[in-house]
């Protein structure tokens, strides 16, 4: 008997299980991670104030030191974790995510902002820090700094 058939059946064998563990592995961990839902209290849901950030006028000017006002902003969930973004340019600007699932998911290349009154919003639901830029201007950068309320 050739020596390849009996190596066959044991490696035939070992690969359905390697498939096995890994479909197993990826419907009942991978999958469920993804895709839970984050749940938070009512009251971040709707803070009592909002956060303004201006985009201002000349900020498509790569030596404009200053575009988005305030550059840096601290918000607490549950207190004024609603920011938005108010274009006073005459030009579009986006506010681009480069971190967090959820702001990422909305906060993309395709929320652009008009230019001379647009707005954007995004309601903070998790700690961190979210930085973010303009897709067509990447000099024009920010971060949003978001804490959980204090006990």
């Amino acid at each position: 008997m050739p020596q390849t058939s009996k190596i066959a059946g044991p490696l035939f064998i070992i690969c359905i299980l390697a498939s096995v563990a890994g479909f197993g592995y990826f419907q009942f961990v991978y999958m469920p991670e993804v895709n839970k839902e984050v749940i938070v209290p009512e009251e971040w849901l709707n803070p009592p104030e909002k956060i303004t950030v201006d985009i201002l006028l000349g900020s498509v000017d790569q030596d404009q030191e200053d575009n988005f006002l305030p550059n840096a902003v601290s918000v607490t969930l549950g207190e004024n974790n609603l920011v938005t973004w108010l274009n006073l340019d005459g030009v579009i600007h986006t506010v681009t995510a480069e971190v967090g699932k959820e702001f990422i998911k909305l906060a993309g290349n395709a929320n652009y902002i008009d230019p001379e009154g647009g707005e954007f919003s995004f309601l903070f639901t998790e700690s961190g820090e979210y930085t973010y830029y303009c897709s067509p201007h990447p000099w024009m950068r920010g971060t949003i700094i978001v804490s959980e309320p204090e006990a």
